[in-house]
This record gives C-alpha cells, structure tokens and sequence, in this order.
C-alpha cells in the first residue's frame, strides 16, 4: 500500500510518501517547507499567511515527489482534517480535493492528535522499518504548541481523555514568554536555548495543579509577565536574567506537565507512556520524565517527527485502513478546527 501524507494544520507544510505492507514501513519521500520566517516577525502565527504559504509550498512540494515517483501509482491520500488554523486547513483541504480528484483517489481523513501519538511507532529513516509495537494500557501527553492534552489508551481503538488545557497550551506559553523577553518565534527552541544558560531560579505558580487532570498556563504567563515588569523597573534585562527567566518558566511548565502524569501513573497503573507533540522534542523535558520515572518504558517520537509533517498523517492513514476505517471521496472532505 502506497500512502500520500499531507500537513496544513499550522505553519509547517508536509508533503510525504510512504509504502506500507505487513506491518512494516518504509519513507519513499519526506518534503516539508517551514513558515518560519514569514511568522517570525509578528512573534507568532497569522492564520490568514499560514494558509497563504500552504498554496504556495503544496504544488512546490508535490512536484518534487512526482519528480521520482509517478503519483498515479499510489493507492491513497491521507490528509489532516484537524484540529488546526481554520485557513491553513482550508487551504491544504482545496489541494487535496482537486489532487484526489485529478488522480480518482479515496482520502483517509486523519484527526492530527492521532498522528502526533502514532509518531513514536516509526524512525525517520530511509529502508524498511517495523512498526513498533507499544504494550497497553498507555498514557499518552499530546503536548504542542497548540494542544495539551492527557489520554489513556486501554488500546489504539479505546482511549479516555483524562484531561486537557483549558486555555494556552504548553507550547503556545513558551512562545508568548519568548515574546515577553523578546527571544523571537518560535519561542518553545529560544527559551530551551537561554535556559541552558540559567544561574538563578524565579519561583512562579503552578494553576490548577492539584484540581484533576486539565491544564492552564494563561495565569502562569500573566505572573511571569508582571515578573518580568517588575524586574524591569530595577535593571536592564540583560542576557543572564533573560537566561533564569527563560530557565524558571520552561521548569515550571514541564514541572505541572511532570505532576499531572505522576498522578495518573499511580491512579492508572499504565504499562508504557507516550509523550510526543513539538513540545516533547525539548530535550530537557524528556531528561525530567525519565528522571521522575526511571523505571518505565517511556516513547518519544524521533525530534524530526515531533513536530508536522507529512510522514505522521501517512503512517496514520495506513494505520485507519488497516484497522478498517472508512476512506473518503474528495466531495465528503471536510475539516475542523477544533475536536467535534
């Protein structure tokens, strides 16, 4: 089976081809075009450009797959329905009907969560791969710029949603404290970098800690901004206090993402847990989760999988067919910017 993967969810296009057959997978091809610098002077995504770039960077993308690969030899589309920027969505959503239609091909809709939690199941390599096996119950962290979400899977077709953010989510607060310290976008690598550099630890709050297991950091980045105001009033931020700022708020996020698990693993007694989303490629969150928890089988998804792109929506659609869900044609797409 031979799977197109398209990403249109933010600011990352992704265009993939992979070959599937026996539980085993191999990467044919992997584009993928970063918005990086269209985003980087407004500290953030503008939905309206991100849909812009995806216009542009699709035919781009899709003309050097077809450079090596006739595309009427695949067997499905799988695209990324949503949750995601309504534009951007819209735009990828256009391409992909007007391609299935070219080619006469079905479309496997693929939820985006669902491809962040696959992602730990496959290498970013060339050759055949097995596709990993993860023994359940698990507990699943879907932490991202724009999700923060707690899931336990009994297995990949029965899952309960534990909890969620309830405003920002983790990634999301990372980016608006890189932009109160004038670190630039995206904030999540900036303030990974600084706090590298830290001598000094600023104590901050940690909402809704101990109330269940929903997320908030919006009143977290309202007190680390009135920190940074006030520490203003004194001194000029120079780089050693942009440096335990950038430190104690990174700290202070993981440790509430850090709590909420501990708690499930004791009330839930899963077997493995599953951290991935952009969030889990910050190498000092991964280093705090297997220092808290030593002892169990942890799963990140390699730092190139992390974030979007198309290599997670086609590895996810292979997996819906295989376990029998329903393929689509280009008039019944349809996307959603948030969970129905």
């Amino acid at each position: 089976m031979i799977i197109l993967g398209i990403e249109t969810t933010c600011d990352e296009t992704g265009i993939s081809l992979i070959e599937c057959e026996n539980n085993r997978l191999r990467i044919l091809k992997n584009e993928l075009a970063s918005q990086y610098k269209v985003h980087n002077k407004f500290g953030g995504v503008v939905p309206i450009l991100a849909a812009r770039e995806h216009t542009k960077n699709l035919p781009i993308l899709l003309k050097k797959i077809n450079q090596d690969f006739n595309l009427e030899k695949i067997d499905y589309l799988a695209f990324s329905v949503g949750p995601g920027l309504l534009p951007a969505l819209i735009a990828g959503k256009e391409f992909v009907i007007k391609l299935a239609e070219k080619l006469n091909k079905k479309i496997i809709p693929v939820d985006h969560l669902s491809a962040h939690w696959y992602s730990v199941l496959i290498k970013n390599k060339s050759g055949w791969q097995k596709i990993k096996q993860i023994d359940f119950p698990t507990l699943i962290l879907i932490v991202s710029g724009g999700h923060t979400n707690l899931y336990l899977f009994e297995n990949w077709g029965k899952r309960k949603k534990l909890g969620q953010t309830l405003d920002d989510a983790a990634g999301e607060s990372l980016d608006k404290a890189a932009r109160i310290l004038n670190l630039g976008y995206p904030g999540g690598p900036q303030i990974e970098k600084m706090s590298k550099l830290a001598k000094k630890y600023y104590m901050l709050p940690k909402p809704i800690l101990n109330k269940g297991y929903n997320f908030s950091f919006s009143g977290l980045k309202t007190a680390f901004s009135e920190l940074v105001k006030e520490i203003k009033k004194y001194q000029k931020l120079n780089q050693q206090t942009v440096a335990d700022l950038s430190f104690s708020f990174q700290k202070t996020v993981f440790e509430i993402l850090i709590y909420k698990i501990k708690k499930a693993v004791s009330e839930f007694s899963p077997k493995t847990i599953i951290v991935a989303g952009g969030v889990s490629a910050n190498q000092t969150l991964r280093k705090m989760i297997k220092n808290v928890l030593p002892n169990f089988k942890i799963y990140f998804p390699e730092k190139t999988l992390a974030t979007d792109n198309g290599v997670n929506i086609a590895l996810a659609g292979y997996l819906l067919v295989k376990n029998k869900r329903k393929v689509i044609g280009a008039s019944k797409l349809d996307v959603y910017q948030r969970l129905p």
